[in-house]
């Protein structure tokens, strides 16, 4: 898994190799500009989110728990709940998808 989520990470830096568009076999909930950058004071870009989730990927991997997904049935992503210094806990769900990093979720969790 850690092999994975580092690939995962690797593809994510570039924006050739990363996706996070929604598609119906493959729905994601993408809302970065929802949430407040503590270190910025401005929302997430696009850009933004992508290096958080790969700053989290590899500087925290083991905070990552495998998920079995329903669309496309039984593939593998991973998932992550983060809390910004400004304490907004970011959901954030990532998978190898046909050789791109592919970002499934980025929005604020609605765990407690």
């Amino acid at each position: 898994m850690r092999e994975t989520l580092i690939e995962i990470a690797r593809l994510g830096r570039h924006s050739k190799s990363r996706r996070h568009d929604f598609l119906l076999s493959e729905p994601c909930h993408w809302a970065p500009q929802t949430i407040m950058c503590p270190e910025t004071g401005m929302f997430f870009t696009d850009n933004s989110a992508w290096i958080l989730i790969c700053d989290v990927l590899e500087q925290n991997p083991e905070t990552f728990q495998e998920v079995v997904l329903e669309k496309p049935p039984g593939e593998l992503a991973y998932a992550t709940v983060h809390t910004l210094r400004n304490g907004t806990r970011v959901y954030m769900k990532v998978q190898l998808s046909r050789g791109k990093a592919r970002a499934r979720s980025f929005h604020i969790s609605e765990e407690e």
